[in-house]
Parts: C-alpha cells; structure tokens; sequence
C-alpha cells in the first residue's frame, strides 16, 4: 500500500471526487490543461520542431577531435610509443541534396504546427457539443421533473373525482399510467445526463467521480456567410493547409529526387601533432577539396524510377488538394444551410410552444369549469409538454449546428463563440 500511495504522489491522477460546478470558460481552460490528444499534438509539433532545428546542422561546419595512442614492437625491435592529437573541420560548399533535407524538415514542422492547430478547432467543435449536450440533459431533467409534479396532481385529482363519482375509472386509471410514464422518462433523462457528464470529463481529460454541473447563457446568435464567396472562407480552414503544405512537402521532395544527380562540393582540413611523448610535437596538416559525381550509387534506374515516384507522389497531393477544396465549398455550404434552418426552426417552435402552454391554461379553466373532459385536457398537457422537450432538442440542434459551422471557419479560442 505504500508503495502505491508513493506511485500516486509521483504520477497523479486528474481525478475529481467531489461535485463539480462549472462555467465554460473553467471547462474550457481545464480541457486545454488536460485533454490527451491536443498534449499528443502538441508534443508532435514540438518534436517536429527540434528536428527541423537539428537538421540545419547538417549544413554547418563539421567539427572533430581525436587523440590517439599505440605501442607497438616486434620481435626485431624494441616497444615504441605513439601519440597522436589531431582537429578536423569538414563543409559542404555546395550540396543540394543536404539543403532539401532541411527544407522538408521545416515543411514537416510546419505541417505539424498546422495540425496542431486543426487539433485544437476539432477540440473546441467536441467540447462545446459535449458541454451543450450536458447543459441541455439538465434542461431536460427539469422539465421532466415539473412534467412528473403535474401528471402527479393529476392523478390525485382524477382519483378524488373518480371516488366522488364525477370521473369515469378508465379515466383514472390512465392518469396513473401517464405518472408512471412520467417517472419512467425522468429516470431516462437521468441516466443520459449521467451519460453525458462522463462524455464531457473524458473531452476536458478528467476522471470524475462526482457530480458535474454546467451553467451558462447562450443565445442563438447570427453567423452571416456569403455563399457567393465561398472561396473567401477555404484560407481559414486549417485543414486545407495541410493539404497546401503536403503539395510543398511533395515538390520539395521531387527536387530532392533530382538532386541525386547533382554533383557535390566538399572542404576538408585538419592539423594534428604526433611523437612519441605525450605532449607530441611534430606537426601535420592536410586540405581538401573533393568533388562527388554519383554515376550509379544506388543502383542503374534508381534515379528515374525515384524521380517518377516523387511525381506522382506530387500529382496525388495536388489532386488531394483540389478535392479538399470541393469538398469543403460543399460542406460549407450545407452547414450554413442547416444552420439556418435549425435557427428557424428554434423561432417557430418557441412560438408553438408558449402557444400550447396558453392553451393548457385555458384548458384546465375549463376542465374546472366542467367545460372540458379530462381526454381533451390530457391531449393539450401532452401537446403543451412535447413542445416543451421539442424546443429544448430545437435548441441544442440548433447551437450543434452553429459548432460544426464555426469548424469549418476554423475557429479554435473561445471568442467567436455560441
């Protein structure tokens, strides 16, 4: 046991025991800290970093030591020491080849910065779905819960009436099935808002054992897109980036496929003293200049055949491209279109739905009044209460809309949000 209470103080766990209260901008941050996958992204985009950083060296002045020592006889000669000290300086002066290298490092780099990015407008698009499907599972669980007190009542209510004789038992009955169904749909909507608590720590990179509670105030807010100008919107999307840069990393990696036909110009020197003491002091020096020409060093027709596959390599990248293109102008287009109609649809059914609470009202005024049999007053509780849950989906519809629209804009912080 101490043993593993050691393991935990060293690698603690992001777990929360307790009730948790949370407004969006706490979930937010908390989900930046902890989110596994955009740490993965972000520790890729740093690894492509220091390599990038690391392969500039390859072109920089190469630089070495070296200190030796031998003894040596024969059965002719007596033992003799030798000791050697020397520095060597090596310098591509002209290789293509070691300067594509780089170039394709620093386009990896780049692709990795990019990925990282679209990482983070994905993360946003899941939390903000995650925290609205729990915000609006809490909507839900009230409204069933005021749904359970009056389907409650009216079973009292009709079970009074039906012993003083003024309601029929069938009529009674089915009032205490419509509260049984009551509780039944509570406890449904229940156990999806449990659901949904466990969807959102796991987004935000937490291990909760209590509670989690949302709040927050969000208003349908306008997104205006000019679908004329589709084209205006593609330099925000940080997908098509990536496709723009895997056409560069391709070029780049063509030129380096013809540069193994290229010569290369290499300077060597070195000094160096050696003797038989330890301190030696005879001295010795050597420059260099060589000149590579590679004919065949990788086999006949590996330059073309290599060439070749780089080609193709870049006509797939390019297509790619074009077809990412296409695809968002299309994806762009429905989603601003769903958005618009799941916008509509919020304004319609909130009118439905204050309209079917007025004349639930009404109806039971006149159920009192004896005007109204208690089927009719069931029909509009029902209609008043489908309304209610139907303008809280419209709602959420609506905001998840409004997410997968700002994703294809390419928003990733906070601001510019539902």
């Amino acid at each position: 046991m101490k043993y593993l209470s050691f393991l935990f103080l060293i690698f603690p766990l992001n777990t929360y025991s307790q009730d948790m209260s949370l407004n969006i901008e706490k979930a937010w941050q908390m989900t930046l800290s902890n989110n596994h996958n955009l740490k993965s992204k972000e520790y890729e985009k740093n690894q492509a970093e220091y390599s990038y950083l690391s392969s500039i060296n390859s072109y920089l002045p190469q630089i070495s030591q070296s200190n030796s020592f031998s003894r040596s006889g024969s059965d002719y000669s007596s033992p003799s020491n030798r000791f050697s000290a020397q520095a060597s300086l090596d310098q591509n002066i002209f290789n293509l080849k070691t300067i594509s290298s780089i170039k394709i490092s620093k386009i990896s780099y780049e692709i990795a910065r990019i990925s990282y990015e679209t990482a983070l407008c994905e993360l946003r698009k899941s939390f903000y779905s995650a925290y609205l499907d729990l915000y609006f599972a809490q909507e839900a669980v009230e409204v069933n819960k005021r749904i359970l007190e009056i389907r409650q009542e009216n079973a009292k209510l009709i079970k009074l009436k039906y012993e003083s004789g003024l309601e029929s038992k069938g009529d009674m009955l089915y009032a205490q099935a419509q509260s049984q169904m009551a509780e039944l749909n509570l406890r449904r909507a229940q156990r999806t808002l449990e659901s949904y608590m466990d969807n959102l720590s796991y987004i935000m990179g937490i291990k909760r054992n209590g509670k989690i509670a949302v709040s927050g105030d969000f208003p349908l807010t306008e997104t205006k897109i000019n679908l004329d100008k589709v084209n205006d919107y593609i330099s925000l999307y940080p997908d098509i980036k990536i496709y723009l840069k895997n056409i560069e990393n391709s070029r780049e990696k063509l030129l380096s496929a013809k540069y193994d036909a290229l010569p290369s110009l290499k300077f060597g020197s070195s000094i160096g003293y050696s003797g038989k003491s330890e301190f030696p002091k005879d001295r010795n020096w050597s420059m260099s200049i060589s000149l590579n020409l590679p004919l065949f060093s990788n086999g006949p027709t590996y330059y073309s055949k290599n060439k070749e596959a780089m080609e193709n390599a870049l006509k797939s990248a390019e297509k790619k491209y074009e077809d990412a293109v296409f695809s968002f102008e299309k994806d762009l287009k429905t989603s601003y279109i769903d958005y618009l109609n799941a916008k509509d649809a919020v304004i319609t059914y909130k009118i439905l739905m204050e309209a079917n609470e007025e004349r639930y009202k009404e109806g039971q005024v006149k159920y009192m009044a004896g005007k109204m049999s208690f089927i009719d007053l069931e029909n509009i509780e029902q209609n008043m209460i489908d309304s209610r849950l139907n303008y809280i989906e419209y709602m959420k519809n609506a905001h998840l809309k409004k997410i997968n629209l700002e994703r294809l804009l390419g928003i990733k912080a906070l601001e510019g949000a539902i």
